[in-house]
This record gives structure tokens, sequence and C-alpha cells, in this order.
């Protein structure tokens, strides 16, 4: 761009620094350019040397660079310099901060400098050029981190070495209620351990800060608009490499909507699925609640049929609050819980001692210290009101936006221990009672008998069994419907004999047990009384039918025999009226214990039978619902001696408990059914599977595993043909071994069956824990099994239950039509009863499958031609 000028100022100055330099003349013309310059433009030297000065601004910039010299005033010339030439100093400079455009197109933003310098007759303009594009995005960088930390939801802390505050965030300081003035330069002491903390978590902060390396730490506050907080601190302590602290961080997450609540779901969840009791799974809750909210002490109450509200679980709740409550009948101003509990409705009372739902009631409460309550009614999945839980506090106050997310996640909860208490008690009135009579049934007079064991210590107490005489020929004369009728008419009229404090029970298909107090007397006056009132006939279909009874009687000698001695002397006794004309009663004397020794003789000869091989097995058909095709069969045994004769299962098996010759029993039947097996696979015989009951005795024995698949091994099958039933009752009495024996055994490839499935009271987590494949409903629920009613909800809650689990689920005792067809409406898998077949030995078993079609419903079987 033509000849090299000179300038006031040396070329060799000007390349040295270390910014981009431009010379401009008066017309704004460039009259040198560094290397500086060029690289910032992002040109060639040369291509700015000549140009104007505008090359440099976007079009339409506020700042035009013909201003720069009006905005400079005149200086003195510069002194003499070296190399000939003259070298100025600025006296006036102006700095911009511009957004300039590069040789590219593309713009930048850059700090300029100007300044005016004259020499040697010459006047030039001096720009300094910087690009400061990078500086500028870093500086937006933190300005953007600094509004996203002063804006977090997480609250941020930064302490000094002395664990003073010296930075807050927003959050930090809403959470701590000081505020950010407040905070900064205080101690952090302050935070953890002011009018909301306490003394424990400022120890265990200091402690464990010692150590310089990150903990959690959770805390307890209260925010600025006076809500409790419970908040997570996850400390970061910055230390040097000799541990000396220079700096901590810590960053405050609010735990208090969702962690602590859902532990205390998890924790109930558990608890629910556990062996705890009803009132311990309340209780437990109620711990929680006053766990995660220190402010509140709670109580759960529920209501009975009669209206009447019982407490069932506290915490720190003084228990004459809890007293004053029980048995109290529900109503619209009966205090807050027992006002929920009738309108349905939750009850805020902000002040106890001036609200009139509490008067009568506020002087048990106040001085305690409890001032005001929040009761909330528990609903069913039916819509009715199970129960309330109830908060009071020590202030008066009304329920925060946090007690309300606690009530809000513990009630469905509450619901579901009390559905669950209410299914065990049904459960536990239809095992325990008989459906057809409402007495209590043989389970239900073994409860009630254990119930009076302390009492038979004290007391004379009286048993006696009542056995009503040729019942069965009149069942059988006038039809099942009609007997019945007389059963539930004479248990009405015997009911009518006694008092509240007797137990009366039906503890057989034809028989009573009666349990009372007195002495010979008293017992002959009531075996006549009994007799006579069921000697009067009952009216059925217009039909007077007569009927007596025989009456074992026995006594506990004024305490000095155990109730089981009591009963055995009344079932002895009882033989020996039924022994004689009937339709009289007996009491158990010596001569009817000599004659119990019979029962000595009878358990030799089992022993000898076992011994002998006399013992046989019988085979059941368990047919499948839908399709009629047979599933499996039952092994049950059977006992014929040469001299007594067939002696019943129902004789032989309880013998053989009681004298531990069960265990023999169990594993001979074991061995015989495999044999068998193995037999009938030989032959072709399509047996899928056979199942054998094992006694709880069995479970006991730690080799059992090992003698089954010694069994297995002598027989040949393979492990998939085999079923071991076990009883619930073998569960109860030895679950851990019994749980130890199941796994083993199911490991081996053996199905594995839970019999009599509803009559042991068992946890359903005990029964989601055996690895069983198979459930079979006790025979008894067929009793009484309806399209509707308690009997079906339970059955159909037991299929429910084992079929959710992946099992099997088997129907023991069907008999009629009616009750396979209500089996298959809930899905039933399996049935087995005198419906279809009664125990058949081997040949007659053959002969059934061969006479039944292969598929296709399923049809009676032979109960109706054989005996």
């Amino acid at each position: 761009m033509g000849e090299r000028q000179t300038y006031p100022i040396p070329d060799k100055l000007l390349e040295s620094i270390d910014t981009g330099i431009l010379l401009v003349s008066n017309d704004n013309t460039i009259i040198f350019a560094n290397d500086n310059a060029a690289r910032i433009w992002g040109g060639p030297t040369p291509g700015l040397i000549g140009r104007k000065l505008d090359i440099l601004f976007p079009t339409g910039t506020d700042i035009l660079p013909c201003t720069f010299g009006e905005n400079l005033t005149n200086v003195a010339l510069c002194p003499s310099g070296v190399s000939g030439g003259n070298v100025c100093r600025s006296t006036t400079q102006n700095h911009h901060h511009l957004t300039l455009l590069r040789h590219d197109g593309t713009t930048f933003s850059a700090e300029m400098s100007v300044a005016r310098v004259e020499g040697a007759g010459q006047q030039v303009f001096v720009i300094s050029l910087r690009d400061v594009t990078r500086d500028l995005s870093r500086r937006e960088q933190d300005l953007q981190y600094a509004s996203v930390v002063q804006r977090n939801a997480c609250g941020i802390l930064i302490l000094d070495s002395q664990c003073r505050i010296t930075y807050a965030n927003a959050s930090a300081a809403r959470f701590s209620g000081i505020g950010t003035e407040g905070m900064e330069g205080a101690d952090f002491s302050a935070f953890l351990s002011g009018q909301q903390g306490d003394l424990a978590t400022l120890q265990a902060f200091r402690r464990r800060l010692q150590r310089c390396r990150p903990f959690e730490l959770e805390i307890h506050s209260r925010t600025d608009t006076g809500q409790d907080i419970w908040l997570l601190a996850t400390v970061t302590p910055l230390c040097s490499p000799y541990e000396e602290l220079h700096e901590v961080i810590v960053v405050l997450n609010d735990i208090t909507g969702s962690e602590q609540i859902k532990a205390l779901q998890k924790d109930m969840m558990g608890a629910l699925t556990s062996n705890l009791s009803f009132n311990e799974i309340l209780a437990l809750m109620c711990r929680q609640i006053e766990r995660i909210a220190p402010d509140v002490v709670t109580q759960i109450v529920v209501v009975d049929d009669e209206q009447r509200m019982h407490p069932v679980a506290r915490a720190r709740l003084p228990a004459q609050i809890a007293e004053v409550c029980t048995d109290l009948r529900i109503g619209p101003e009966v205090g807050s819980c027992g006002t929920a509990l009738f309108t349905g409705r939750e009850v805020v009372t902000p002040d106890i001692e001036a609200d009139p739902k509490w008067k009568g009631f506020w002087q048990f409460v106040v001085p305690h210290g409890l001032m005001a309550c929040w009761s909330v009614p528990i609903l069913l999945r039916d819509g009715r009101v199970g129960g309330s839980l109830a908060f009071y506090f020590r202030a008066k106050r009304a329920p925060g936006r946090w007690h309300r997310r606690i009530a809000d996640a513990c009630l469905h909860l509450c619901a579901l221990a009390i559905e669950q208490q209410r299914s065990r008690e049904d459960i536990a009135r239809l095992t325990q009672y008989d459906t057809l009579t409402g007495l209590p049934n043989r389970t239900g007079l073994r409860h009630g008998i254990r119930q009076r064991a302390a009492r038979a210590r004290r007391e004379n107490l009286l048993a006696l069994i009542i056995n009503l005489d040729q019942f069965r020929a009149i069942n059988n004369g006038l039809g099942r419907p009609a007997g019945d009728r007389l059963l539930a008419a004479l248990a009405r009229r015997l009911s009518g004999l006694i008092s509240s404090d007797d137990l009366l029970a039906r503890s057989g298909g034809d028989e009573f047990t009666l349990i009372t107090t007195g002495g010979v007397e008293r017992a002959t006056a009531l075996a006549d009384t009994v007799m006579k009132t069921v000697a009067e006939p009952v009216v059925i279909d217009m039909v007077p039918v007569t009927i007596t009874a025989s009456i074992g009687i026995a006594d506990n000698d004024g305490g000095r025999r155990e109730m089981e001695i009591l009963m055995q002397q009344a079932e002895t006794a009882l033989s020996q009226a039924k022994n004689a004309d009937r339709n009289c009663y007996r009491f158990f004397s010596e001569e009817m214990n000599r004659q119990a020794a019979d029962q000595i003789l009878l358990a030799n000869a089992l022993k000898q039978a076992i011994r002998t091989d006399q013992l046989y097995l019988v085979y059941q058909p368990q047919v499948h619902a839908a399709t009629g095709r047979l599933e499996g069969v039952e092994a049950l045994a059977r006992w014929t001696d040469p001299a007594l004769g067939m002696i019943s299962p129902g004789r032989f098996i309880p013998l053989a408990e009681e004298t531990g010759q069960i265990e023999a029993i169990g594993l001979w039947s074991l061995r015989a059914a495999c044999r068998q097996m193995a037999l009938w696979m030989q032959a072709g015989v399509d047996v899928p599977v056979v199942s054998v009951n094992i006694s709880a005795l069995h479970f006991r024995n730690p080799d059992l595993p090992r003698l089954i698949g010694e069994i297995l091994h002598e027989s040949g099958i393979p492990p998939q043909r085999l079923t071991i039933e076990l009883t619930e009752s073998a569960m109860i009495e030895n679950y851990d071994q019994t749980l130890i024996a199941a796994q083993a055994i199911r490991a081996m490839g053996i199905g594995l069956s839970m019999d009599d499935f509803g009559t042991g009271f068992s946890s359903l987590s005990n029964l989601a824990n055996l690895p069983l494949n198979e459930l079979k409903i006790d025979r008894s629920f067929m009793d009484g099994f309806e399209p509707t009613g308690k009997v079906h909800s339970v059955v159909t809650a037991i299929i429910r239950i084992g079929r959710s689990l992946g099992m099997t689920v088997v129907a023991e005792g069907v008999e009629t039509q009616a009750q396979l067809d209500l089996l298959r409406q809930i899905n039933c898998d399996v049935i087995q009863g005198y419906f279809f077949s009664r125990p058949l030995d081997v040949q007659d078993l053959e002969a059934w499958l061969k006479a039944r079609p292969n598929t296709g419903c399923s049809q009676p079987g032979s109960q109706h031609d054989a005996a």
C-alpha cells in the first residue's frame, strides 16, 4: 500500500507489544498494524494497511471511528527519541468494550484503548486491541453458575476452617429460618443446635468432620415459614494432605416428603407380612409416625359392630387416655376419634379444652400436656369406617402439611391391617365354629379347653359328651337336610340349658360336648335335663322326630386331672353308655379305666401290624376340575387285624400319633406307595402322581429328606411322580425345622403339598416361604359351601392365595355336583372327594380308570354304587 511511512513510535516497539496495535491517521486510515492485530482480525497484515478503520466495525455500530479525534485533547510534542525518530507517549486515552468485525465477517468481543500521540510534525492515533471473547464467556458462565447455585432447590453452604458460614444460598437460608444475612459469618453450630436442633446432632457433626472424609447427617430444622423440616446434609470437608481443614461444603436436601415416608411404608408392609400380631403391627406404626413427626402423639382405635371404639395401638400416649376411650360408644360429640368414627370425616380440634365435642373428656387429656387433636377415619375397601388414626399435639394448632402427608401414607396401611385382622377373625370363626349350629366345632372346643386350663387347676370341671343315638338312621331315612335341621334345633335347645361360663361345642357329626363346673349332683341333674330336652320331639316338615342321647361324664377330681385326661375319661364313659342300652348316661369309673387298658392292647396290635404288613393302602383319585383327567391319587393307610377285624383310620391314626407309631406308618406308607407307583409305570397304568401324607412328627426328624431319597432310590420312580403332604400343624409346631426339611425335599424334585389348609391359622408369610407347589382346602369348608356367604368368600380367598403363589389348589371332601360347580366357577384346579370316588384298592382303582373317558367333562364316580 505504498512506501513505508515513518511514525513517532519505533516499529520494533510496536511489534514487541503482546496486544494488537493499530496506528490510524487523522482521516481514519490504518497506517500500521502489528502481527497481533492481524491475528485478532483474522487476515494478513498487509490487508489492514491503507484501509479505513471502518472495516473493523459492523454496519450500524453506534461508535464511529471519526469521533476518536474529537474526544481527545491536544498534547505536547514528545521529546526526541532514539534511532533518529521522535518517540511520544500518550497523555490521553479512551477505553471501549466493543463488538468488532473479523476478516471473515464474524464478530468478536474486544477491548479497545485509543491514545493520540504527536511527534515530528505528525499526529496519529494508537489503538490497542485485545480479544476478550473467551474472558466474557467465562465471566458469563461464572454468573450463570452463581445464579444456578443461588437458585438451587438444595441448600448450599460454604464454611471456613472454623466452621463459620461464608456463603449460603437462598434455599439454605429458607431451610434454616435464619435468613441469608443472619447466616453469613455465623457459626454452623447455630444452624445445627439452634432452637430446633439437638446436641447429639452437633456432636456427631464435629466428630465426623475431624476425619476429613465426606459424610451424611440428618438434621431437624424449621423453615422461614415455621414448618418442621427434615434435611439430609451431605458434608464434604476440603483438607490439606496433612488433614488440615480448609473449607467445608454442605449440601442440604429436603427429605421430609419422601425418604422417611418411603421407609415407614416399607417397614409397615414388612410388618403386615410378618408374624407380628395386629396390635404389634399398629403399635409399630405409631412409633414410626412419632419418630418422623416428633411433635405428635399418636393413637389408633377400631370400632366394633356395636359401634364401640377400642384403642389398639399407641406409643407415647398415656395409658389413662386409652382407657377412657375403651368400649366408648361413638357419636357426633364424642371427642375427635368418636366423632370421626361416627361421621366418617376427619375432625380437627385445634383447642381440646374449648371444643364442645370434648366436653366431659378434655380433663383426661389436657393435664398430660395434649392441647389439640386431629382424627382421621380409616376407611375400608367396602366403604365402612374401620377405625381412626389420631394425632395429638402439645400446642394449640391444626395439622400441618407434613402431618397430612404422613396420615395419607398410613391410612391405607391401617386399613390393610384392619382388613387382614378381620379376615383372620373370620377364618378363625369358620374353622372354630360349626356353620350349621353356630357352636364351636372340634377345633373351637380344643381352643376353649386351652383357655380353661388355668381354671381347671382350681375348680372341679365336668365334661359331658352327648352322642345322639341312631342319628345316622334318621339322617339316611329323612335325608341330610332334615338331619341338619334336627341338629340345629337340638343345638338351640342345649344352648338354652347352659350359662355364659359354660362351653358347649359340636364335637362331631352327631356329638356335642359340654364343659361346666360342679360336682356329682350337678352332673346328674344336668345329664337328666339334657336327656329330657333331647328326647322332646322336633317337628320337621310337619313330622315329629324323636331321638335319644347317650352321655359320658367325667370330672377333673377338683383340679387334680389335666383337661386332656378329663376328655379321654369322658370318651371312655360315653363308650360305656353306648355299649349299654343307649339313652342313658355313665360316669367314668376305675372299671372304665381298666377298660381303657384295651387301648394299650390295641397299640401293641398296631405295632405288630406295622411289623407284619397287616396295613395296606387305598387310593383316592384327584381329578382336574375342568377337564376331568386324573391328576393323581392320594395314598391312605388302612388296617384289618386278624382278630379285631377292620380298624377305622379314625381310631388307629390318633392312636399311632399318641404312641409315636405314626412315624413308622408314614415311612411304610411312603415306601408302599412308591413301590406301587413303580408297578403302575411298568404296567403302563397312567397314574401321574401319588401323594403321601407325612405327620408333624416326621418333620422333627432331620433325616427325613435322606430317608425319602433312599425310598425313591429303592423304588426307582422319578421324584416328579411323588408328592409329600404336610399339615399346617407340622408348620406351626416346628416351623424352622419344617422349612429346612421342605426345602431339601423340594430340591430333590418331589412335590410338596399343604394339607388341610385353613384349619391351623398359619401366617401367610410362613406359607409364602415354604417351597410348596400344591395347596389343599380342608374338607370342613365344604360344609356350608354355598354360592354366597363367608365360607364361599374364604374358599375363594384360599384359591386366589394359592394361585397367586403359583400353587395348584385341591379341594377335598367334594360330595355334590353343586359343590363341584361352585369350585369350577372360582377356578379351583383339582377336586378330590366321594363325588368322584371313594378311596379304592389297587384293583378297583385300575378298573375305575378303565371305566372313565379319557377326556371331557368330569362325571360322578363309584361312590354312588360302592360303599
